[in-house]
């Protein structure tokens, strides 16, 4: 888990990396995932937090799997449940979680999701 403050900075280090930083646009970028809903949150103590299955750790950028998957469980499961998901064994993937085997088996993961949106809509 991370903060949108830590996450903003990440993308800092990363853009510096790069060749260039602008800390006051990775703070906005952040601000514009977490409202939109493209990213996982959670609330805590200190405000939101994001866990980290859900960037690619070199770029502190969501990876491309992510969109699918929050576009077939959004509406269906809250914000906690939706992180709980991404992280718990899955009978649909044979045990494996699904923010382990979304880089590899995204047509996979989509299954579980579809099959675990149904059972959670009770029909």
């Amino acid at each position: 888990m991370v903060s949108g403050d830590d996450l903003a900075q990440r993308l800092v280090d990363s853009a510096l990396r790069a060749g260039g930083a602008d800390g006051l646009q990775a703070t906005s970028l952040v601000a514009r995932w977490i409202v939109s809903r493209s990213v996982v949150t959670v609330m805590g103590p200190h405000g939101w937090m994001l866990p980290m299955f859900q960037f690619d750790q070199a770029t502190a950028t969501p990876k491309p799997s992510m969109a699918p998957v929050l576009a077939v469980l959004r509406g269906v499961f809250a914000d906690a449940e939706l992180a709980l998901w991404f992280v718990s064994s899955n009978d649909w993937l044979k045990g494996d979680r699904p923010a382990m085997v979304m880089h590899k088996n995204l047509p996979g993961v989509l299954h579980a999701a579809r099959a675990d949106r149904f059972l959670a809509r009770g029909h």
